[in-house]
């Protein structure tokens, strides 16, 4: 049968279509396909480049970390009293000795609270009183809060201070406690009633003592005798070093 030339080009047209129809199936899942993969690419770069910016986090974080504990030793040298009397302690020392020794030290540790209240030109009302260590001598490192605490540190909440003067005389007096040496010293809650020129301040009053060394003493028989035996240090327990490898005891006392 002879085709028209109107058959034979509709039919061609289709065959033409249906070739077209079936590149297109093929082509398809290949672009599809090639999109994921290029989407996945992406990501692993994207993934690739935050690494190095989360390095630079840790190290950054590490830097500050070394950087809060340098300033902390800075403290801590600054703030800490000597090893040795009058103005520090060797707990090392038998604890006869150390009974002895630490009202001493408890002694000066008072004047120089009385010294640092006066500063600024204020009056003082009513100022705090350093607690008196135990007499007996197997309880004497607990007045240095150990073991409680794995290392020896003086912890004194000495409660409330009363001053009177200026205005300036009283916020003089509330800074100085920041810049008291050897111990940290720390106020709050501060209150100033009156009238020029005359006012009165209040504020809390806590301190720590650090304690340089890495021994305590042992403890001895009870009933000994304790007198003047020798300062020599004792051979004794290792404390934990505290506030960054310097040794520190605490107590707290009521104030009054």
């Amino acid at each position: 049968m002879k085709l028209s030339p109107l058959t034979i080009y509709v039919v061609g047209i289709c065959i033409a279509f249906a070739a077209i129809m079936v590149s297109l199936s093929i082509f398809m899942p290949n672009v599809e396909e090639a999109k994921i993969n290029n989407n996945q690419a992406n990501a692993l770069i994207d993934e690739a480049g935050k690494q190095p910016l989360a390095n630079k986090r840790v190290e950054k974080a590490i830097e500050e970390v070394n950087k809060m504990a340098a300033q902390w030793q800075n403290v801590v040298a600054a703030k800490t009293p000597p090893s040795t009397l009058p103005y520090g302690i060797n707990l090392a020392v038998n604890r006869w000795q150390l009974t002895q020794d630490s009202v001493t030290f408890r002694n000066n540790i008072q004047r120089a609270v009385n010294y640092q209240l006066r500063k600024g030109g204020v009056t003082v009302v009513n100022g705090p009183n350093i607690p008196q260590p135990p007499a007996n001598a197997n309880q004497i490192v607990e007045y240095y809060n150990y073991p409680a605490i794995r290392f020896p540190v003086l912890i004194f909440d000495l409660g409330q201070v009363t001053v009177k003067g200026s205005y300036s005389q009283i916020m003089n007096n509330v800074r100085s406690w920041k810049y008291m040496p050897n111990y940290l010293a720390v106020t709050d809650g501060l209150q100033i009633t009156g009238t020029t020129p005359t006012m009165t301040g209040r504020y809390n009053l806590t301190m720590v003592a650090y304690i340089r060394g890495d021994q305590v003493g042992q403890t001895v028989p009870e009933g000994g005798g304790g007198g003047g035996g020798g300062g020599g240090a004792a051979q004794g327990t290792n404390p934990s070093a505290g506030a960054g490898g310097i040794m520190s005891k605490g107590i707290r006392g009521a104030g009054g």
